[in-house]
């Protein structure tokens, strides 16, 4: 069982973070030295703010000093087994990040290698029983819940990742979070453990941002950014699973207000940059200049100043959400609306970069681009043409679908490589009111492939559940496979064929009908030269 907090804990708590922060500082001065004898210095460039060069890689001074005290807690608190099974959930997430950001801080490697490394210790956390397997006391669906935890720790790692643009802010918000959900531990009784490790993570931030805090003599890099933003990924969820009330459960995700603006509005932000204005060498993963510490620095023009801003919405944000869930069994509508208000003076502190948010979707909205479009809904439309597909198939087979979890499951396994396959072949690229033999060529391979991944994951699928497999079973798998991989292959190239015969016809018609309907008038131009 997990213990609750005493006055003993109480005493430890603040011991630990002096630890964590002396062992951070000791750590950070030594890096400053060191790291410029690996290569690993930051030089001035680009969309890079300081002027001279930088070490980076000073996340390692945190991920040290965490990993050492945490040590020492364990084994002054005597925690109990349940408590030391965070050591397991996070020790392989905490080697993998550590080596994954030193790498990229030293060689810097490839987006799509962070993502798949941030998806491996997704997947890490849910088989270890660390992700959102249960929300305000409902028990999610493996089907729900593995997808919400992936996304969930890729979205938090990399909010962490893309704040960390400016001398001070990463380390400043993570170190007022920690300390934050410490709190909210200690006023609900949580467990011991938990807000021992939250306040070795909020000294070992503090004691970087000593050597971090503008102007920077060293950089955390991807090394501390990532391990950061890993580190409350996991931590925020452990605490969803114990929430009970909505205003519980959003007291980690206010605690992280700040990052989780900024990561959502960039993506919004890059999205109509690239699809509706078309703005050239944009992209969802290309980095910019226009986050929320950027966009403030540019009205301040001042990175002290800038950031201490921003702690002051990160202190409003978490004092805000404690306060509101403090009350919410007394005053649930008031708790509430002390959120609406929070929320609202972060946003008007913010509105450089909210209200150019919601610009640039307006301005999509008021002019629409038939291609883009027509490209983004594709996933949609293809993802309601399969599950079709499933349904009219389970239907011919007598199948009810809605019968158990097992089956819901087995609709996953069906339904999922299709998409998944056709993204990362480029299929969705292709503009299909005008595509070739060429594009649809490459869809049917795709869609083949996509099927092969199904007929195994649906054999592997058998063969966890059942752990044997006999004839009829083999049989009845076959048939409902054909069926509906026939089917679904159908419909997708249906619904290509129609809107190619759409705009083939009836769009190019009715601009030849509007053309012929058009008056023309002949205008004499006097004084236009010699034509």
């Amino acid at each position: 069982m997990e213990k609750t907090f005493t006055w003993q804990a109480l005493i430890w708590l603040p011991l630990f973070a002096i630890a964590a922060a002396v062992l951070s500082m000791v750590f950070t001065s030594i890096c400053i030295r060191l790291l410029p004898l690996l290569g690993m210095i930051d030089v001035p460039h680009g969309r890079h703010q300081h002027v001279r060069p930088v070490p980076r890689g000073g996340g390692i001074a945190i991920i040290l000093s965490f990993v050492l005290t945490s040590a020492a807690a364990f084994l002054l608190m005597n925690w109990s087994a349940d408590e030391s099974r965070l050591l397991l959930q996070l020790g392989p997430p905490i080697a993998i990040m550590g080596v994954l950001g030193f790498l990229d801080d030293r060689f810097e490697l490839g987006s799509w290698i962070k993502l798949l490394a941030q998806i491996g210790v997704a997947l890490h956390f849910y088989m270890t029983d660390a992700g959102i397997g249960n929300l305000l006391n409902y028990e999610l669906p493996f089907w729900i819940a593995l997808p919400l935890t992936i996304c969930w720790v890729v979205g938090i790692t990399n909010a962490f990742n893309l704040i960390d643009g400016m001398d001070g802010v990463a380390a400043g918000l993570a170190s007022i979070a920690a300390f934050s959900m410490t709190v909210w531990l200690i006023l609900i009784g949580g467990a011991t453990a938990v807000a021992a490790m939250l306040m070795i993570f909020c000294g070992a931030c503090l004691g970087f941002l000593r050597y971090n805090f503008s102007p920077a003599k060293i950089f955390m890099g991807d090394t501390g950014s990532l391990f950061i933003g890993m580190l409350f990924a996991y931590f925020s969820m452990a605490e969803s699973a114990k929430a009970i009330t909505l205003t519980s459960l959003l007291v980690p995700i206010l605690a992280m207000g700040v990052p989780i603006f900024d990561v959502f509005l960039a993506i919004l932000r890059r999205i109509f940059r690239k699809y509706v204005r078309k703005e050239p060498g944009v992209g969802i993963m290309t980095g910019d200049h226009d986050h929320l510490h950027h966009r403030i620095d540019q009205e301040m023009h001042d990175q002290p100043k800038t950031a201490r801003k921003l702690y002051s919405l990160a202190v409003l944000l978490s004092v805000g959400a404690i306060l509101s869930a403090l009350v919410s069994n007394l005053l649930q509508t008031l708790s509430f609306a002390i959120i609406m208000v929070i929320i609202f003076i972060v946003v008007r502190f913010a509105t450089i970069e909210f209200y150019d948010a919601v610009s640039l979707i307006s301005e999509g909205i008021r002019i629409p681009h038939r291609k883009f479009l027509i490209t983004a809904f594709h996933p949609v439309l293809d993802i309601l043409l399969l599950t079709t597909a499933y349904l009219l198939v389970s239907v011919i087979f007598q199948r009810n679908i809605m019968i158990s979890p097992y089956q819901l499951r087995q609709a996953l396994f069906y339904l999922a490589p299709f998409p998944v396959v056709l993204g990362l072949s480029g299929v969705y690229r292709t503009y299909w009111l005008r595509p070739g033999v060429t594009q649809f060529y490459k869809l049917l391979l795709a869609m083949l492939v996509a099927s092969t991944i199904v007929l195994a994951m649906a054999l592997g699928f058998i063969l966890i559940e059942f752990e044997w497999i006999d004839r009829d079973q083999i049989s009845l798998m076959r048939e409902f496979y054909t069926a509906y991989v026939c089917m679904g292959i159908f419909f997708v190239f249906v619904e290509r064929f129609i809107l190619h015969y759409i705009e083939s016809y009836c769009f190019r018609k009715l601009a030849m009908i509007t053309e012929r309907k058009r008056k023309l008038y002949r205008t004499v131009v006097y004084g236009g030269g010699i034509y």
